[in-house]
């Protein structure tokens, strides 16, 4: 899992590039409709990545921590901090499941944590409740995750595309638990671009993620057959959900 993520670093989104920043300003935008308030407050970024969320939110926050278990994911938002001189965001590298919530116990007003696997089951999703004080905010795949091309590399290799499932799985631990929540689902689309080597390794990397090893060679042929120039452009269409609950 580790090794996926540093690897998707390379070309993972960075949370100023424009559309990107348009984006996650707009769901700050729905979050804050829901009524959490980050303006001044401490926050955790669980699963940051580069910083999409965590960074964007310290314009208004008193102070964000930024955690994640890629090195390389880290690296970017470091990077992202020193470039943007943001004087109140720090990093910390740790999986969740190691991280000690003892050492941070109601220390933040606010825990968000989004498209990330570091929640994933009721001991994370307690252990997320008991690091804020205030608010825990969620945002996960909603059941839809559509890429043609990589759709269609998965029909030839006989492989069913793995769409996760993350607001359902959250939503539903809340229900069984008689937490009171907000929720809101949202449509998002990405483009990626590379040559034929690099979309090769990144239909790889997600394929046995899911733990299905096959033949590069299969990917690339397809892929020469598909974009002869060697440029690679694929467009994804996902449904993301929010989910808002205090603790």
């Amino acid at each position: 899992m580790k090794k996926f993520w540093d690897f998707k670093s390379k070309k993972y989104p960075r949370p100023f590039d424009e559309k990107i920043f348009k984006e996650t300003k707009n769901v700050i935008s729905i979050i804050e409709s829901m009524g959490v308030n980050f303006s001044d407050k401490d926050i955790i970024d669980i699963g940051c990545g580069t910083g999409i969320y965590g960074l964007v939110l310290a314009e208004k926050a008193k102070s964000v921590l930024c955690l994640d278990f890629s090195t390389e994911m880290i690296d970017v938002a470091k990077s992202e901090i020193k470039n943007k001189n943001i004087k109140n965001a720090y990093c910390v590298i740790s999986d969740f499941s190691d991280f000690n919530e003892r050492d941070y116990e109601k220390k933040f007003d606010i825990a968000i944590a989004s498209m990330t696997p570091a929640i994933k089951t009721e001991k994370d999703i307690l252990k997320m409740e008991a690091l804020s004080k205030k608010w825990c905010v969620y945002i996960g795949w909603a059941g839809k995750r559509e890429n043609k091309i990589f759709d269609e590399v998965c029909s030839l290799l006989g492989i069913k595309p793995y769409i996760p499932k993350g607001f359902m799985e959250v939503k539903k631990n809340l229900d069984y638990r008689k937490i009171k929540y907000q929720s809101k689902i949202f449509e998002t689309s990405w483009e990626w671009k590379g040559n034929i080597e690099e979309a090769v390794e990144e239909f790889y990397h997600r394929i046995i993620l899911d733990k299905k090893e096959i033949d590069k060679e299969i990917i690339k042929n397809l892929l020469f057959k598909k974009f002869p120039d060697g440029n690679v452009k694929t467009e994804t269409f996902a449904s993301e959900g929010i989910i808002v609950w205090s603790v």
